[in-house]
């Protein structure tokens, strides 16, 4: 299931969207107990910023720069100096369905470079 980090932080004026969130993960969590017997494998992917048009709209609020064109102008203060991008978010979702991850379950893996700068 893909949530996201504002379950980890818990913001101000985000009531709606974490609770939202945190009541997905915890279905996730009861999920990857339930069907274990099954074989099925429940997790969790928790991106931060992302270069989408959500990601957009997020941080033209946090900053207060209704004028920003795209996240790229966010690259220098981002992990790994880049904004993150759906792929790297794919990449999570692709391992987490491989074979490499048939023993990883009922587990949240965060996505946002380790975090601020």
């Amino acid at each position: 299931m893909i949530s996201s980090v504002a379950t980890s932080h818990m913001t101000a004026n985000g009531g709606p969207y974490s609770m939202g969130k945190a009541a997905m993960e915890a279905l996730a969590l009861t999920l990857a107990k339930e069907e274990r017997q099954y074989g099925i494998h429940c997790n969790i992917v928790a991106p931060g910023l992302v270069e989408t048009d959500m990601g957009l709209r997020l941080a033209r609020a946090m900053t207060g720069k209704r004028e920003m064109e795209d996240l790229r102008s966010l690259d220098q203060g981002s992990p790994f100096g880049r904004v993150c991008q759906p792929l790297d978010v794919a990449n999570v979702v692709l391992w987490l369905c491989s074979e490499g991850a048939g023993y990883v379950t009922g587990q949240r893996i965060e996505c946002d470079g380790g975090g601020p700068r």
